[in-house]
């Protein structure tokens, strides 16, 4: 509710607030108002003393308009806000002298202090969130921009709301300034190069003059001009990490006759084009304060933000449209109150003056980038959010993670309220690098890439309460690196017993290094399968440093050994192979044994079997003997090929058992080209299993089941070193197709009670005595005669001997002994 004041009916200045006392008079005020800045006008209003139930301090935040109306042709000039301070300066003849200091309720932003991030949002976005935070409604701000892209990540660091929205406001080009109307101010918006007309629309005069001609009107009593150098360019440079290589740079003319260039880094842009855009403004920004006007004299309604035009000025060119980018406004109307006027020091006498700045209306006007920055030297606390409950990291494409900023007093969580965050590493590179994953609710510790908020950088975990460090003070001599997943590595650092572990709770993997483990200082664990993978070469070396050791496998399972290669192995002491089971051993194409010396053994408890597809040769040195088997049977069998056994000396076959060489399937020879001898100790029996067997050329024939031919085409000698007994059992033929000669070189027995018949002549020569000793014997006469040759006596011992027509003729004596 406002209340309009004044004691006297002519004021033509006045106050409307429920604030102050009707009886208050408004006795002057002065103040500036500026594009981009909030306006602050001082009102002096003076107050009855004897009005009690006026308190200073109920007219704080109250809502006042000010009015200055000459009640002719021309609107009432309004400036309208709330009273942002009130003080009491002084009290004289039975008045208070009061002021109040009139500013917008833009004005009550700079007594906020806020950190929060905002995520995705465009810069309009942004300030209308933040103008919606603190009250404002469609009616009391209007937005005239252009469209402006998302920022990814923009943050409020312990900044008041006014500065927050201005310094982005600054950045990006927009300026603000205020309309003011019978229900208050309302907010403007613009980034255009349009300006709205004063209030008036008439062009303002040029009249210059001295002293107090009231001829001149509403008039400029003096306008000038201010011209400044300006830089040849500007040129804007950053970083994008996401692509290194990019050239993100922009660049602006700015004045052709300038003397130099203005070259920053670090602007936060990421592409080429925004660069060139942030520096089109940054010029526009420098070129909007090249020529700066300055005009006073008592014309209303020209307020920052608006634009007027000039005439009747000497110098035609000046004669333009122009734009308000400031104004100090004045009013007096102290009239007869010496006392408070001089208390007051009011400049000008005239009820209303105004000293303004202006710049060409053809100018793209850009606000002054004035507002500080904030800066970040130090450091700050966040979480690593995400926007799922896992019990794994929640990162990016890039390794970058969501952080809830502990100073950020938004209620965003589960990934929403920070961008992607970057997460410094001790080493890099284009394929190297170095990452340990951070899970969600892990404490980290943030900087800032120049300290702007904007750009902040992981620098490291921080443990807390819930996630404790690995090391504290039970374990303070170990050195710990331990994954979410409980993957670790811990070195102990304890004198004596310095020791690495690397450890996995994955089938209970480990690698122990170090003070002894369980007797060892090296011990490589796994309760499930293990791979050892060399690429080049695995080199395996025992005992060589300490000068001893051993080497023990120990394997549960069946164990494959595949070597695609050659295989050496070299043993210097004796080497000791047990198998509890059957060892099969296969060679694809050839093995070569050599025992150097000391002789081979192999002993088999049970039957062995050599199968030979092919050829065997076994050599034996001179002077050494092959042996068999002991107690057991020895078997060779030869499948699809020969069985040769060659030796360059004598070769024995013996058998203290029976022994048996047999031909299955094909004929059986026996061949030596020396002397072959047959001895048996029993008998020895020569069979066929067809009507004719062959011996040496000697043809034996099976005639019927007890008759056989003993045929043979040559001569037959038959030699019998010692005594030999033939005894035939049956009937005996022995043909003789040739000479048979028969040579004894001791003595021959024949034991024969069988009939010898010969159907051609038979010689018998003997070169020595013959001793024939028998029972009765008959000698017939055969077909042809019979014949004695002797070349010594013929000694016949019989008891009683008959000669049946036998003609006996001999050279010499023949001797018959009885």
């Amino acid at each position: 509710m406002f209340f309009l004041f004044s004691t006297l009916m002519d004021d033509l200045i006045t106050l409307s607030s429920s604030a102050f006392p009707a009886a208050s008079r408004v006795v002057g005020f002065r103040g500036v108002e500026a594009i981009s800045r909030l306006y602050e006008i001082e009102i002096f209003v003076t107050v009855p003393s004897e009005d009690g139930d006026f308190d200073l301090a109920d007219t704080v935040g109250a809502k006042a308009r000010l009015v200055l109306d000459r009640q002719d042709d021309l609107p009432p000039f309004l400036l309208a806000g709330v009273l942002g301070r009130v003080d009491l300066l002084h009290e004289f003849d039975g008045r208070a002298l009061v002021r109040g200091l009139l500013v917008p309720r833009l004005w009550e932003l700079r007594l906020s202090r806020h950190s929060r991030i905002f995520t995705g949002k465009s810069v309009p976005e942004v300030i209308e969130e933040i103008l919606t935070d603190n009250g404002f409604t469609e009616q009391d701000y209007e937005m005239r921009l252009g469209a402006y892209e998302p920022e990814e990540h923009i943050c409020q660091y312990r900044e008041s709301d006014l500065d927050f929205i201005s310094r982005w406001m600054e950045r990006e080009g927009i300026r603000y300034w205020f309309e003011h109307t019978e229900e208050g101010e309302k907010l403007i918006l613009d980034d255009s190069a349009w300006y709205p007309d004063e209030a008036v629309g008439i062009p303002v005069r040029y009249y210059p003059q001295l002293g107090h001609d009231r001829s001149a009107g509403a008039s400029f009593r003096s306008f000038s001009a201010q011209h400044n150098s300006l830089p040849a360019s500007i040129k804007l440079r950053d970083h994008d990490y996401a692509r290194p290589n990019l050239d993100v740079s922009g660049s602006a003319p700015v004045w052709q006759y300038g003397p130099g260039e203005v070259n920053l880094h670090g602007e936060r842009f990421f592409s080429p084009d925004a660069g060139k855009r942030l520096a089109k403004l940054r010029a526009e920004e420098m070129l909007a304060r090249q020529v700066i006007y300055q005009a006073a004299g008592t014309r209303l309604h020209l307020r920052a933000g608006t634009a007027f035009q000039l005439e009747e000025h000497p110098r035609a060119p000046l004669n333009a449209r122009y734009l308000v980018i400031e104004a100090r406004h004045f009013g007096n109307q102290a009239g007869d109150m010496s006392s408070f006027r001089e208390l007051l020091g009011l400049e000008h006498d005239d009820v209303y003056f105004v000293e303004l700045r202006a710049i060409p209306a053809k100018t793209q006007f850009r606000p002054e980038c004035r507002t500080g920055w904030p800066r970040i030297y130090g450091f700050e606390n966040g979480v690593i959010d995400g926007p799922a409950t896992t019990d794994y990291a929640q990162i990016d494409g890039q390794g970058r993670y969501n952080v809830k900023f502990l100073f950020d007093e938004s209620s965003l969580k589960d990934g929403a309220a920070s961008t992607w965050v970057r997460m410094m590493q001790p080493h890099g590179g284009s394929v190297e690098g170095f990452h340990f994953p951070l899970r969600k609710g892990t404490g980290v510790l943030l900087s800032f890439l120049g300290g702007d908020p904007d750009r902040p950088v992981i620098t490291g975990v921080v443990p807390n309460a819930h996630t404790p460090s690995p090391v504290s003070s039970g374990n303070h001599t170990k050195n710990v690196i331990q994954t979410g997943g409980r993957n670790r590595l811990e070195l102990e650092d304890l004198d004596g017993q310095q020791r690495i572990t690397m450890s996995t709770p994955h089938t209970n993997s480990y690698i122990r290094m170090g003070s002894p483990n369980k007797g060892h200082t090296m011990i490589v664990h796994t309760d499930g399968p293990t791979k050892l993978d060399a690429g080049g070469n695995l080199d395996i070396e025992a005992g060589y440093q300490s000068g001893g050791g051993h080497k023990q496998e120990k394997v549960k399972g069946p164990v494959i050994e595949i070597y695609e290669n050659t295989k050496n192995e070299t043993v210097t002491l004796d080497v000791t192979e047990t198998y509890n089971q059957r060892q099969h051993t296969e060679v694809a194409t050839g093995q070569d044994l050599l025992v150097k010396a000391g002789g081979q053994k192999i002993g088999v408890n049970g039957g062995m079997g050599v199968n030979v597809d092919g050829g065997v040769t076994i050599k034996v040195g001179s002077g050494h003997a092959l042996s068999g088997a002991e107690g057991a049977d020895y078997k060779i069998d030869v499948v699809g090929g020969k069985y040769v056994m060659h030796t360059d000396q004598e070769m024995q076959i013996k058998s203290k058992a029976a022994a048996l060489i047999e031909s299955e399937d094909a004929t059986m020879d026996i061949r030596s080209k020396g002397a072959m001898t047959l001895h048996a100790v029993g008998p020895l029996t020569t069979q066929g299993q067809t009507e004719t067997t062959r011996i040496l050329g000697v043809s034996f024939k099976d005639v019927n089941g007890d008759k056989t031919e003993f045929t043979h085409g040559h001569a037959v000698t038959v030699k019998l070193a010692t005594e030999r007994n033939f005894t035939l059992s049956a009937v005996a033929n022995f043909a003789l197709s040739g000479a048979f000669d028969l040579k004894v070189g001791v003595f021959v027995n024949v034991n024969a009670s069988a009939t010898f018949t010969f159907a051609t002549g038979v010689k018998a020569e003997f070169n020595s005595t013959i001793d024939l000793r028998t029972t009765p014997m008959k000698i017939q006469n055969a077909t042809a005669g019979f014949v004695f040759n002797s070349t010594g006596c013929f000694v016949i011992n019989t008891m009683e001997m008959a000669f049946l027509g036998v003609s006996f003729m001999s050279r010499a004596a023949i001797q018959l002994i009885n």
